[in-house]
C-alpha cells in the first residue's frame, strides 16, 4: 500500500470511537439515498462524492459501498486519520476499480477542489469542530454542482454524563492521583443549540429545501468493553502517566465503584440534528 503508515491515534479512534458514530452516518446516507436514489444515473460519466471531515474513512467507505461507479474523496484536516482511510480503503478494494478514491489531508473551509465539481457532499460530527460552521457551508456550496444535495450530522447541545465517568473520575480522586493536562491541540466542540440554527446556517450559506431534524445517538457497552475504551483512548493520557503498580490500583478501584452501577450507567443517549438540502 503507498502513503504512510496508519497513524497510531487515529487507529484507536478508529477502533474505539468511530463504532460509536458510524450507524449515525449509514442513517445520513440512508437520507440522502432517499432524495438522490439513483446517484449513477444523474450525471453523465462518473459522479463526485464528498466526504467532509472523513476522520478514518467510515462514511466514505459506506458511499463507495453503496455507489460503486462513484469517484469519493475524502477530505479530512488531520493527516493522521487520512492514514488510516486510504489503507483500509486499500485493503477493502485492493485491486481499485470499481472504485475510485481520493484522499485529501486539508481544511474543510478551503478545499482543493474545484467549483462546481461535487455532486454530493456528506459529513457526519465534523461541523461541532470548525471555527466558522457558515464558511465551511459555504465552502460545500461553491465545491457543488447547481442541483447537488449536502447532508450532514452533528451534536445537539446536552449535558449528557454517564454514571460510569463519574465513578471513574471518583476513583481517581480517591487514589489521590495526578491527572496530567496534555494539550491535544483539539479544537473547541462547539454545537448546535437549536435545530432552527442549523437550518439558519444552511440558508445564510445560500443552500435551498433545507430539511433539518433530530434524532439521538445510542450506544451501550458492557463493563468490559468501556473499560478498554477509558484505558486505551478516552483517558489513555493518564493512564500511561501512571506507573505499573499505580495503574493496576486504580482499575481495582474502578471495577470496585462500577461494580454498583447498573447497566444503564454505561448506555450512551446523545441528541443530534441532521440535514439535508440541495444547491439551487
Amino acid at each position: 500500500m503507498n502513503g504512510p503508515r496508519p497513524d497510531p491515534d487515529a487507529l484507536r479512534y478508529a477502533s474505539h470511537w468511530e463504532p460509536v458514530l458510524a450507524p449515525s452516518g449509514h442513517r445520513l446516507l440512508e437520507r440522502v439515498a432517499a432524495l438522490w436514489p439513483d446517484l449513477a444515473a444523474v450525471r453523465s460519466g462518473r459522479p463526485t462524492v464528498l466526504d467532509a471531515g472523513a476522520g478514518t474513512g467510515a462514511l466514505a467507505l459506506a458511499a463507495a459501498q453503496r455507489w460503486p461507479g462513484a469517484h469519493v474523496i475524502g477530505l479530512d484536516a488531520s493527516a493522521g486519520m487520512i492514514s488510516v482511510a486510504r489503507h483500509r480503503a486499500a485493503a477493502r478494494w485492493p485491486d481499485g476499480a470499481p472504485v475510485s478514491f481520493e484522499w485529501l489531508a486539508a481544511d474543510a473551509a478551503a478545499m482543493p477542489l474545484a467549483g462546481d465539481s461535487v455532486d454530493l457532499v456528506v459529513s457526519a460530527f465534523m461541523l461541532q469542530l470548525v471555527a466558522d460552521r457558515r464558511a465551511v457551508l459555504r465552502e460545500a456550496r461553491r465545491v457543488m454542482r447547481p442541483g447537488g444535495v449536502l447532508g450532514f450530522v452533528t451534536w445537539l447541545a446536552d449535558d449528557l454524563t454517564l454514571s460510569a465517568d463519574v465513578e471513574f473520575d471518583e476513583a481517581v480522586y480517591d487514589l489521590e492521583l495526578d491527572d496530567p493536562e496534555v494539550d491535544r491541540h483539539q479544537p473547541d466542540v462547539v454545537e448546535y443549540e437549536s435545530l432552527a440554527e442549523a437550518e439558519a446556517d444552511l440558508v445564510a450559506a445560500g443552500f435551498a429545501d433545507a430539511v433539518v431534524g433530530s434524532e439521538r445517538l445510542e450506544h451501550t457497552w458492557d463493563r468490559r468493553q468501556y473499560r478498554l475504551f477509558k484505558e486505551e483512548f478516552d483517558e489513555r493520557e493518564l493512564m500511561i502517566s501512571l506507573s505499573a503498580p499505580d495503574r493496576a490500583r486504580l482499575l481495582a478501584r474502578i471495577d470496585e465503584r462500577w461494580a454498583a452501577l447498573p447497566d444503564t450507567a454505561f448506555a450512551m443517549s446523545a441528541p443530534l440534528v441532521s440535514a439535508t438540502a440541495r444547491r439551487p
